[in-house]
């Protein structure tokens, strides 16, 4: 009797064995695995869940392009038609790109290689204006290779003026750093000065000697260190919609 038990004990064993063999067997085949395997195996392989939110932002910057949709002033893109101005829109190019890293990209638009007209978002459900600090046409415009847009009023006599300009990840537009060199507002005269600020106010310019003094080794530096353009922004013409 007790030889008995230990056969059916053991014919048990083996049929237990013979059962886990085969669900191992059945997940080598791509059979269905648990919730629990497939996070595994996802992590395994750097799966990044698809952001249907950064999709919609692209979506919405193309048609906005093309005239089909406004911005948050209701306003259509101003190269379209009789809009365009001073502007031939065959010159301009525009490249989606996630300036702040954020996972949500960014509409810039430049004319042919040079200055950057636009930074816009897709914020709050609406395409906005970043409000990066801006000089103008006349002077330096590029987002370098830090990732920020840097603007510089570099063409008028007695001054050369720098601000770097960043978003942060709650999509508010705040300057990083200003540097600028100095004479006398739109004359080249009397002796230069130099001067940054990190953060700066509003007002900066309407209280230059309230910024940080520096020389002009430092300014050169700080020149050299913020100019590099970015290259690897993917740049298309928008004529091509």
């Amino acid at each position: 009797m007790k030889r008995c038990k230990n056969i059916l004990l053991a014919i048990g064993l083996l049929l237990c064995l013979t059962a886990c063999n085969k669900q191992v067997a059945s997940i080598d085949k791509n059979e269905p695995v648990t919730p629990k395997e497939e996070i595994a195996e996802k992590e395994a392989n750097n799966y990044e869940p698809n952001n249907s939110e950064a999709q919609d932002a692209d979506n919405h910057f193309l048609e906005y392009l093309k005239g089909n949709e406004t911005d948050s002033n209701g306003e259509k893109f101003w190269a379209l038609g009789d809009t365009a101005g001073f502007v031939d829109k065959s010159e301009l190019e525009y490249a989606i790109y996630d300036i702040n890293g954020d996972g949500i990209n960014e509409l810039l638009v430049r004319d042919d290689g040079n200055h950057i007209y636009d930074i816009m978002e897709f914020k709050d459900e609406k395409i906005q204006y970043a409000n990066m600090e801006y000089f103008g046409t006349l002077g330096v415009s590029m987002i370098n290779d830090k990732n920020q847009y840097v603007s510089g009023d570099t063409a008028h006599e007695g001054r050369a003026i720098y601000a770097v300009s960043e978003i942060d990840d709650q999509g508010n537009a705040d300057i990083d750093i200003v540097f600028l060199k100095f004479w006398n507002d739109w004359t080249e005269t009397g002796t230069e000065r130099f001067y940054k600020k990190n953060n700066p106010p509003q007002d900066y310019l309407e209280n230059i000697d309230a910024l940080d003094t520096i020389d002009e080794e430092e300014y050169d530096n700080l020149v050299e260190q913020y100019t590099h353009e970015n290259t690897s922004i993917e740049w298309i013409k928008l004529d091509v919609l």
